[in-house]
């Protein structure tokens, strides 16, 4: 008897295969039983919601402070620029144009880091 008089070869399963069965068998066999598993479903759909709520709203205001202080850090540089540029000013060495510039930029940046600050307590406390 030859290889081939015992009809086509299959060739053997892969990881992927079996894992692919495997998963829709276990879904097949989850979602045949409506009452329990819908309720199992339900329950892991809400568990999952509110994990994930809690984790965005924490990493939202980690973001809101991080961005604060880094608007802060511009500030300082940007006032020390401010200072540079205003003791130049004075000496009559610039003109008032780089002063008012670096003027309103270092209060541009001062508001949106306190106000980033802000934002982040009103959202830890639940007003927003």
């Amino acid at each position: 008897m030859h290889m081939s008089d015992l009809g086509p070869q299959r060739s053997p399963l892969t990881w992927s295969q079996l894992l692919g069965k495997g998963a829709g068998k276990l879904f097949r066999r989850a979602k045949g039983e409506p009452g329990r598993n819908q309720r199992w479903f339900h329950g892991l759909r809400s568990g999952a919601g509110a994990f994930w709520q809690a984790v965005s709203h924490t990493l939202h205001l980690l973001f809101l402070e991080v961005s604060g202080v880094i608007f802060l850090v511009f500030t300082v540089a940007i006032a020390a620029t401010f200072l540079r540029e205003w003791h130049r000013y004075s000496a009559h060495q610039s003109g008032v144009e780089r002063v008012v510039v670096a003027g309103v930029l270092s209060a541009m940046f001062f508001y949106f880091g306190l106000s980033s600050f802000w934002r982040a307590s009103r959202k830890r406390s639940g007003s927003s």
